[in-house]
């Protein structure tokens, strides 16, 4: 019996199975293939860097020389910053002490009395140091997988024209597949161009407003913020968080209420009204997919699956609709109202 002469409920069984076997080798082999996806993720995006730079004359080696140089420097700057920024974030804490238990005090006013409560008390400062402590130790890890990273990126780009040759020569440059690859390449540049753009109206405006309430480390916030809106709908969310505490320590609720107002009203703004006109009918999603798609990729993949959740999703959705059989799951994962 062929598979053909399978009834349709044991195909879908089978096929389902498989699908199941692949995703767990997938989460098994994560510390292997997530360097590799951010690689390849990094050598499609600076594609169009290199490709300028060959025109201008310079040799591959120099250019792609160059494009990893620049990701590097901009890496090493991220993380300086960060490290000033949240070293000074931590020497602060302590100030803050005699700020929160103000506004516990004022919790006498709703009938609730703060006598020997003293929020600190809660907190095992023992374990958050010990956390810290272990997030240092991380660091040796972060910088050895950014180096294989890195190295990686120089290799695929040097090695794009060839891959893609072969590519178009073994499944042909008119078949399906091959389209769809070429279709997704663009669209994942197309996103990430303007999904940065769109974020980092989000991260300045969140980062100017915070500043003009006055909560301290305004500009630390919005770049968690500008670098947390790659994660749709939950990044955002987690980004408000410290600058909402901290408002409320320093200002009260009306300040905690201020800023949560003002943030949504930025999101509100960047995601409806900016990210629309940017993205076009490219990126055709249906919201619950990208919600699920960040879930799914997270638990299989981890944080890279967290970040990378829409670029991965938009390459299965092409994928998907490369063959008669399944392009039917691909237009269920669209958000149906794709103009023509």
């Amino acid at each position: 019996m062929t598979a053909r002469n399978l009834p349709p409920p044991a195909r879908i069984a089978i096929v389902g199975a498989a699908v199941v076997i692949v995703l767990a080798g997938i989460q098994a082999a994560t510390s292997i293939l997530g360097p590799f996806l951010v690689a390849v993720f990094f050598a499609m995006i600076t594609a169009p860097v290199m490709a300028w730079l060959k025109r201008r004359g310079m040799p591959p080696v120099l250019a792609a020389g160059t494009v990893v140089a620049g990701l590097i420097a901009i890496l090493v700057g991220t993380m300086a910053f960060l490290g000033a920024a949240l070293t000074g974030f931590l020497l602060t804490l302590p100030q803050y002490e005699e700020a929160l238990e103000a506004q516990v005090a004022m919790l006498s006013e709703f009938g609730i009395d703060p006598a020997g409560f003293r929020i600190w008390d809660y907190i095992d400062r023992g374990y958050v140091i010990q956390e810290i402590a272990g997030l240092a130790q991380q660091v040796g890890t972060l910088v050895f997988d950014a180096v294989i990273v890195a190295i990686a990126i120089g290799f695929l780009l040097l090695e794009a024209p060839r891959l893609g040759a072969g590519l178009a020569r073994y499944l042909g440059a008119d078949s399906p597949p091959f389209q769809r690859l070429s279709q997704s390449g663009r669209l994942l540049i197309d996103y990430v161009v303007v999904r940065t753009k769109v974020n980092l109206i989000t991260g300045v405006g969140t980062g100017l407003f915070l500043t003009i309430l006055g909560v301290d480390f305004a500009v630390l916030w919005g770049f968690i913020a500008f670098v947390l809106s790659y994660v749709p709908y939950i990044g955002l969310i987690a980004a408000a968080i410290p600058p909402t505490l901290l408002a409320l320590v320093e200002y009260g609720p009306v300040g905690a209420i201020a800023v949560i107002a003002a943030i949504a009203l930025i999101d509100a703004a960047a995601e409806n009204l900016i990210l629309p006109r940017m993205a076009g009918r490219d990126l055709d999603l249906s919201p619950f997919v990208v919600l699920f798609s960040v879930i799914f990729w997270g638990f299989i993949l981890g944080a890279v699956g967290v970040f990378l959740a829409i670029p991965l999703t938009i390459a299965v959705k092409l994928f998907l609709e490369s063959w008669e059989e399944t392009r039917w799951i691909g237009e269920l994962m669209g958000a149906g109202d794709r103009r023509k």
